[in-house]
């Protein structure tokens, strides 16, 4: 009962920020998975009541320590997959922000401070997904030319996925909080390459050599 009452509290604030808009068509979509709702106050989560602004955040970086890039998860399973191994994160010393991606254009309509504080332009160039959709889907959440090479996406092969339970889909998708560990990792490890070559890039294109 808790974990439904939650997600129809979630779900209600969606709702009531999508029809304040005017949006002459507002799509409603809302999933009951068997997932465990978190202790927000405990892991320092913003409150549910803030999906209603379109974004999140799940987990700012640690200050006074090296930034390892920030992480935009969208979807129940995988949102739940990746607050299961926070306590992971820390152990490991993988210092990533990580935030809850629910609308583009509820977060769009937020004040710059607010935006900024998010997910900032800076966020965008350094950024992994981690979605439930195509990475395609997600491209409002980011700009970075690297961010394809370290996102988890059930098209990361460029194949449909081939059905089965929750768990059987998820691990096909690269989805299960292993994956997600993993990638993650992967992402922060690599940053001072990933940051080479993103100035690289930019030195390129403004014609420096």
């Amino acid at each position: 009962m808790a974990e439904q009452l939650a997600t129809d509290i979630v779900g209600r604030g969606h709702a009531e920020a999508a029809l304040s808009l005017p949006a002459p068509i507002v799509t409603l979509h809302l999933t009951r998975p068997a997932v465990e709702i978190p202790d927000r106050r405990a892991r320092g989560m913003a409150s549910h009541l803030d999906a209603a602004r379109g974004a999140y955040l799940i987990r700012d970086y640690h200050p006074g320590r090296g930034r390892d890039g920030t992480v935009v998860v969208q979807g129940t399973v995988p949102t739940a997959n990746v607050v299961s191994i926070l306590p992971e994160l820390d152990q490991e010393g993988l210092n990533v922000k990580i935030v809850a991606a629910i609308s583009p254009q509820l977060f769009a309509r937020q004040s710059r401070e607010y935006q900024d504080a998010i997910l900032s332009g800076r966020d965008h160039w350094d950024a992994m997904i981690i979605s439930n959709g195509s990475l395609r889907w997600m491209s409002d959440w980011y700009t970075g030319p690297l961010t394809a090479e370290y996102s988890l996406t059930p098209d990361w092969d460029g194949r449909w996925r081939t059905g089965g339970s929750v768990d059987q889909v998820m691990d096909e998708a690269h989805l299960t909080a292993g994956h997600i560990l993993a990638g993650i990792r992967r992402f922060a490890r690599d940053r001072p390459d990933r940051t080479r070559r993103l100035r690289d890039s930019l030195a390129e294109a403004a014609g420096e050599s």
